[in-house]
């Protein structure tokens, strides 16, 4: 008699994660309360991931070694493709779950009858060993079933983070139903359209505001800033995805503002880019052409003076 289906597949891609891939493993592998299997992609590691991997004997591991460095939509959609469970949690190698996550999100997902359940993330900075949640409670809590328009704003009150870290739990037939797949040609923000697809399509969300998920901020590591390139190709999946479905007045009135956000900050990057090279006249037309960056500019220029001043109020 075969083995039955496990209630949940945990999705791990990793690439130069030699530091946290056992510690990622095992808080999946001590979970209580589920049946569950983990299916380690590893997306050509040069340095030791893969043996730290193939270390772990549990016969709940599954593994695979890409040939060449794809990407994590190309990591993550191989490791879907090996899924036997009937969710599907996502886990980054250098991340990890905390204790009872998995049962206590599978039972609001009943409770809700929901195709996908969203959880808060304590934040583990490693330069100074201090944690804090990402998502105020009460503001998580507020949400109560998150929506599409919603989740299109992104923004959470009292944090600085948008709701496009959140790491879902989906049911694995409604992605499946949906032909929902992550999109190959992002590098970054596949996470943000993979949730965004599936809600689109209908599913209900349900929201526990406590945190189940150890989001690391690495030592020495920096805020992510957009290239250009990154930023194009946002656009056009953003434009491709409203293409695509009909959203209701309050969806298009959020992807419309996100748009304009992320024009801000494209042309914010070109006239950065005109002043690093001296170009003053490009710097000039760049204004021009969309002067709404130009406040993004301001901004920044206000908080470098802040800064010097700053120093040099404490060297007195």
């Amino acid at each position: 008699m075969d083995n039955p289906s496990p209630d949940i597949s945990i999705i791990i891609t990793t690439y130069n994660v030699e530091r946290y891939i056992e510690r990622a493993i095992e808080s999946v592998l001590t979970q209580q309360g589920v049946t569950l299997e983990v299916i380690v992609v590893d997306d050509c590691s040069t340095d030791n991931t893969w043996q730290i991997i193939c270390q772990n004997s549990d016969k709940r591991i599954k593994r695979k070694k890409l040939e060449s460095n794809g990407g994590p939509s190309i990591a993550r959609n191989a490791a879907i493709a090996m899924a036997a469970g009937k969710w599907l949690a996502i886990l980054d190698g250098d991340d990890a779950f905390l204790p009872s996550r998995l049962a206590r999100c599978l039972a609001l997902a009943d409770t809700k009858q929901a195709d996908i359940v969203v959880d808060n993330l304590l934040i583990h900075r490693e330069y100074d060993q201090k944690q804090s949640l990402m998502f105020p409670e009460k503001s998580l809590a507020a949400i109560g079933k998150l929506d599409l328009p919603t989740f299109l704003l992104e923004k959470v009150s009292g944090t600085n983070y948008v709701l496009g870290y959140l790491k879902p739990i989906f049911l694995h037939s409604f992605l499946q139903k949906h032909n929902i797949v992550y999109n190959t040609e992002l590098k970054v923000g596949e996470d943000y359209i993979f949730l965004a697809e599936a809600l689109a399509n209908g599913a209900v969300c349900a929201v526990e505001p406590s945190a189940g998920y150890r989001y690391t901020v690495r030592v020495g590591s920096i805020s992510h800033r957009l290239s250009l390139t990154d930023i194009e190709r946002i656009l056009e999946t953003d434009k491709k995805f409203s293409d695509k479905y009909r959203l209701d007045e309050a969806s298009v009135k959020a992807q419309k503002k996100r748009r304009h956000n992320f024009k801000k900050e494209y042309y914010f990057l070109m006239q950065v880019n005109a002043l690093k090279q001296r170009n003053i006249l490009e710097f000039l037309r760049v204004v021009c052409l969309y002067p709404p960056a130009a406040a993004l500019l301001s901004r920044l220029v206000s908080a470098i003076y802040k800064k010097y001043t700053t120093r040099q109020g404490n060297k007195k």
